[in-house]
Parts: structure tokens; C-alpha cells; sequence
């Protein structure tokens, strides 16, 4: 029901709330919700609503394909893309710099040339295209001269301000974070024995880089096997989260490939843990609640954890329902569309926890009411 989710950076004091609750949370059923999402806005034209972010109670905007939305405080006004990535975007996304700005970064006409331009509370100012106009895969911007980027699976690319440096990778890679400019990490996969393997090997296997302000260097991670050897193993990290400079989680699956008529091991999550010396796989959790990625922090209240998840400062489990849409346009209470919901955020300086995505084809603001 929900795709594509994605939340705003976490800070380090979160890791210890999931630490306290996680455990108990694993072992309790979501329980009826307690809290629901309110629609905000929903626009009455075809389309979704790709991202969200917040800067302030005065400064949240959302990104639509070829359009932005803007909430100066005053309510939601239409807003056109910075110029310079022209009228006919769409995907864009996101992600906020530790200054204060963020960046967007969105696809252009052709679905694969990629322009970004930073919103410094102000104004929109651009910056040059990628080398190689290279996939962008993820960000990591900690001010508007100090951005890196992972592009084409296989690149990393740093902008100091004045140009892009370009960086290869050893490994395949999705997913990027760090704490700071020199301590970073890429995640992703990698073949140990070559991609050509044979039964029994390792097959694709988790991978992480590290960026210490001068190289990026491979640093072993947990091997996955399944217990009957399969044809071909997959195990790949998805999304990596940095809590603190010894607190780095990394998120992903196991899964296999049959080639016979043989029924597959069963796909399991991967949860692993960097401590600061080594990592470590996280115990498997099939809690509703337990964490398997980026989350928000509601104050003193819990963390929402995806859509439909709420963890409770208690260890309560909880569900988040839906009130009925607007009875206008293309929506009615009645008509049992479903929400999706693409991106979440708090808003800094207020009680407010937004998302943005779609109800059937219209796109829509939604606030959780708790």
C-alpha cells in the first residue's frame, strides 16, 4: 500500500529509543490506532506527491511532477521549480543540509538527465550538472558547499562549492549517510567470488564503504548463507542510517533465485549494526514495529515508523489510520481509496508531522492527528 517511503535524517538520541523499546515491541501486535492522518490539502489534478521537507513552521515545501507547493506559514501556495531545472521535472526529492537549506534534486524532459539546485532559505541557486550527467542514487548534503552524491551504482561525487569530484566505488552502492564530511558510508552488495558463481558460494553479499576524508575503503561486513545452498543467494543492503560516529545502522533483505521447481528459503531482513570497531547483525525482528529504516521522531511522544507504524515512547505498538477524504472532486468518504504515501516529515519548531504521496490519482498533504 505505501511505496517509496522515505523520512528525514535522524539525530542520535532516537538510537536510544529504539534500543529501550525495540525488544518488547517485537513481541506486541499493533494494537487499534490511536492516532490517524488528516487530510491537509488534496489537489484536485492527476499526479502524487513525490517529497516533503521542512526547514521551519514557516518554510515547508513538497514536490510534484513540475510543480513545487510552498507553505510560508499562511497555507499551501502553488510554486514553480527553480529555473534552472526547467518546466517539465518529475521524482524529485529532498534532502535537507545541517545548515539549514536543502537540495533538490530532480529528473528532467528526458527521465534521465538530473539537475539539482539548493534552496538556501531565500533564494534557489544551481549547481552544475553531474560528470558524466551520472543516475543520482542518493544525497548526503551538510551545507550548500560541502554535498556528496552517489551516482551510476558505482560513484561518488563531492561538491565543494565550486566543482564536482568524481570517485569509484568498489562496490555496487543505493544508499549513503555519515555523520560528518570525512566519516561517511555507501551501502549496497557485492559478488566475494565473482559475479559467475556456482552453487554453494556466496553469491551477492552485503557491502559497505567507508570515507574517512581521504579514500573509500571497503570494511568487511556479515556473510549470508541459506541453509540449503541455493542457485543464486541475494543479499544487499538498501538503506544505511547514521545515528552517531559509532552507531551507523545498515538495512536490507536475503533472498534467493530458484532455477528448478525446488521452493525458495524464505526471504528474511537484514539488519546490521556498526559500533564504531566492526559490524554486527541486529537479532532478526518481525515485530510490526521493529525499525527496518529511516523513521521520525515524534518529540517525547514515540517514532513513526513508516505509514501505518507508530512505536510509542512505552514500547506500545501502534496502528495509524485514515480519516475520510474531503467528499470533493474525485474523492468521496465513501470511496474506500487508498492512501499512499511517499515521504514523511516533522516540522522543526512545532507539533506538526506531515506526508505527502496520493489518494487514488489525486495528490494529497496529509498531518497526523494523535
Amino acid at each position: 500500500m505505501y511505496a517509496n517511503m522515505r523520512v528525514v535524517k535522524v539525530n542520535a538520541t532516537l538510537a536510544v529509543l529504539l534500543l529501550l523499546f525495540a525488544s518488547v515491541a517485537a513481541l506486541r501486535a499493533v494494537v487499534g490506532p490511536d492516532m490517524t492522518w488528516k487530510y491537509e490539502k488534496v489537489l484536485q489534478e492527476a499526479g502524487t506527491l513525490h517529497d516533503v521537507i521542512a526547514t521551519a513552521g514557516d518554510d515547508v515545501w513538497a514536490a510534484g511532477d513540475g510543480f513545487l507547493l510552498h507553505d510560508d506559514g499562511t497555507g499551501w501556495q502553488r510554486r514553480p521549480v527553480p529555473a534552472s531545472l526547467g518546466d517539465s521535472v518529475h521524482r524529485a526529492r529532498f534532502d535537507a543540509a545541517d545548515t539549514g537549506g536543502f537540495l533538490m534534486t530532480a529528473s528532467r524532459t528526458n527521465g534521465h538527465t538530473q539537475g539539482m539546485a539548493y534552496w538556501d532559505g531565500t533564494r534557489w541557486a544551481a549547481l552544475p550538472q553531474l560528470p558524466d550527467d551520472g543516475r543520482v542514487m542518493d544525497v548526503r548534503a551538510f551545507a550548500s558547499d560541502d554535498i556528496w552524491v552517489l551516482a551510476d551504482w558505482t560513484g561518488a561525487h563531492h561538491w565543494d562549492g565550486t566543482r564536482w569530484t568524481a570517485m569509484d566505488l568498489p562496490v555496487t552502492v543505493t544508499a549513503l549517510d555519515g555523520v560528518s564530511s570525512d566519516d561517511l558510508w555507501a551501502v549496497g552488495h557485492h559478488y566475494p567470488d565473482g559475479p559467475d558463481e556456482g552453487l554453494g558460494t556466496p553469491g551477492a553479499q552485503p557491502a559497505a564503504v567507508h570515507w574517512n576524508g581521504r579514500t573509500w575503503k571497503l570494511v568487511p561486513t556479515p556473510e549470508y548463507r541459506h541453509t540449503t545452498p541455493a542457485p543464486e543467494q541475494l543479499a544487499h543492503l538498501t538503506e544505511v542510517v547514521a545515528l552517531a560516529k559509532d552507531d551507523i545502522r545498515a538495512y536490507g533483505k536475503h533472498t534467493s533465485i530458484s532455477e528448478d521447481d525446488e521452493p525458495d528459503p524464505p526471504e528474511e531482513d537484514i539488519r546490521l549494526r556498526w559500533n564504531g570497531t566492526g559490524w554486527l547483525k541486529l537479532p532478526n525482528s518481525k515485530g510490526a514495529c521493529s525499525d527496518r529504516g529511516r523513521w521520525i521522531r515524534d518529540g517525547e511522544r514515540g517514532v513513526v515508523l513508516g505509514a501505518g507504524r507508530y512505536l510509542t515512547a512505552d514500547g506500545n505498538c501502534q496502528g495509524i489510520g485514515l480519516s475520510e477524504p474531503p467528499g470533493t472532486g474525485a474523492t468521496k468518504p465513501d470511496s474506500r481509496q487508498s492512501l499512499r504515501l511517499n515521504a514523511i516529515t516533522a516540522v522543526p519548531g512545532t507539533d506538526d508531522i506531515l506526508g505527502v504521496g496520493a489518494v487514488g490519482d489525486l495528490p494529497v498533504i496529509v498531518a497526523l492527528q494523535r
